[in-house]
Order: structure tokens, then sequence, then C-alpha cells
């Protein structure tokens, strides 16, 4: 599968009809191989504020964030040693930061980490990503279809995405991460793992994001440019994240991603 060409594999299952279990969810992607160490996470709970010297403390012990989203808990936190990010810095504003971002960018940083509350934008950016060139577009899934497919063939990925309620906003890159990548929508829970099983895994590529949106689910997978090997689960809204994250790492195995997201609003 290491060659195979870039693809788009799109599945639009009733995503503009169908309402169910309009709340905020909790995904968690595990994964083996990671070189990270000393994880830590932070879940503050439904429509609490992100305690910011949480995150700011743990950068002078020398970890990063790995990944960041508002879910059913709240917002969620991912931290580690071993990254592969020099620094970080991150903004948690009611409104889009355009200058913030652009500034950042000129400082050699990229987006590594998107994700909307229902009140704020949570935007992560790091220096060290090997990311060398990034591509942003906020509106809806349909105008954003062709828009993202264009960009492939350039030689962008996705590597964030987030969507507010109205519209997504999709973060794309020059990233030496990814080899290859597609992405589908589902839009019962109850099925997504079944998709995910058979539509990625089983197919050999791995999961890169799931982001809920719009009442449905998008799953972005497809080939890592090394380790497509490593083991991948997917939990969506554990009874118990912090049992679910104690029981991987005491089998070796790290948090590599967390995402949530919100419903249509009416």
């Amino acid at each position: 599968m290491k060659n195979c060409p870039r693809f788009i594999l799109v599945s639009l299952l009733c995503l503009w009809s169908v309402n169910i279990n309009a709340q905020s969810k909790t995904l968690l992607i595990s994964e083996s191989g990671l070189p990270y160490t000393e994880q830590t996470w932070y879940a503050y709970g439904a429509g609490q504020p992100l305690v910011e010297t949480d995150i700011t403390s743990n950068w002078n012990l020398g970890k990063r964030i790995v990944s960041a989203a508002y879910t059913s808990e709240g917002w969620l936190v991912i931290m580690a040693m071993n990254t592969e990010y020099i620094q970080q810095s991150f903004s948690l504003t009611d409104e889009w930061p355009e200058e913030w971002i652009d500034a950042k960018t000129k400082q050699g940083f990229a987006i590594t980490s998107l994700s909307r509350s229902e009140k704020e934008w949570l935007i992560v950016m790091s220096q060290g990503s090997g990311i060398t060139g990034q591509t942003i577009w906020r509106n809806s899934w349909t105008n954003l279809a062709p828009w993202i497919a264009e960009q492939y063939s350039k030689g962008y990925f996705i590597t964030d995405l987030a969507y507010d309620g109205k519209a997504w906003t999709v973060v794309m890159s020059k990233t030496p991460k990814y080899l290859s990548q597609g992405y589908l929508w589902e839009a019962d829970t109850s099925e997504l793992l079944s998709r995910v099983e058979h539509g990625v895994w089983k197919r050999g590529f791995n999961l890169h994001q799931v982001v809920y949106g719009e009442d449905s689910y998008v799953v972005v997978f497809g080939n890592f440019a090394n380790g497509d090997d490593r083991f991948q689960n997917l939990q969506v809204n554990p009874d118990d994240p912090k049992e679910y994250i104690r029981q991987q790492w005491d089998r070796g195995i790290s948090i590599a991603y967390v995402g949530g997201g919100l419903p249509k609003k009416k």
C-alpha cells in the first residue's frame, strides 16, 4: 500500500437528514509504536474553561500538546514528552485569530491542533512539525469537497478540521507525515466502528482523524509515510475516559489523537 496514489473516498450517508444524539462527542485514537513518553491529559468538564496554566506548566517540563479538542468531557488536552515539536503556542479566542496565525506562521510555526467549542476556538501552532505549507478554508462541506480534491492534487493533506455548528474549517498542509489520504462520512454512531474496521484497517490504511459535526462523523484516513503496521484503536464516547486512557498506557499504547465536535445548530 505504500506506493498507492492519493484517493478520495466519500460516502454521504443521510448527511443532511439524520439528527442523532445532538451533543458533543469524545473520540480517542490510541496507537502503538509512538515515541511519546510521560503522557499527561486534562479534561475540564462540559462548559468549563480550559486552565491555561496546565499547558504552560507542562511546557516548562518539556512536554508538548499532542492533540486537543472540545469533547463531551469539555476541553480535553493530551500532552507528552518526546514529540517532534520544538516550541508551541496556542490561542483560545471567541473569534478566528487571523492576525495571530499570520504572525506565528512568519515565525516558522504551523497549526498542529484545531478545535471549536460552542464559544471558542482553540488553535495550537508548533515549530518542528515538518510542515512546509498550509492552506485554510471555512465553508460548507459541499463547497469544501472540490477544494479538498484540488489541494490533494497539489500535494496537501488534511491535517486538522473542525465544525463550529454552522460550517467546517479545514486545514490542509504539505507534510512528510502522510503518503496518501481520503475521507468518508458516517452518520450512525453504531456503524462507525464497523466502517473503520472494514473500510480503513482491513484495507491496509490507518486513521488520521475522526471529527464529529453536522450530525455525522468525518473519518480521515490513509497511509502514513512510516509505520503503517502500527496498532490503532478508536474509542467513541468512553464511559470512563480516565480508565480507558489508563488501560492504553498499561499496554504501552499512547493516545495519539483526541477529536470532538458539535451538532448542527438549528
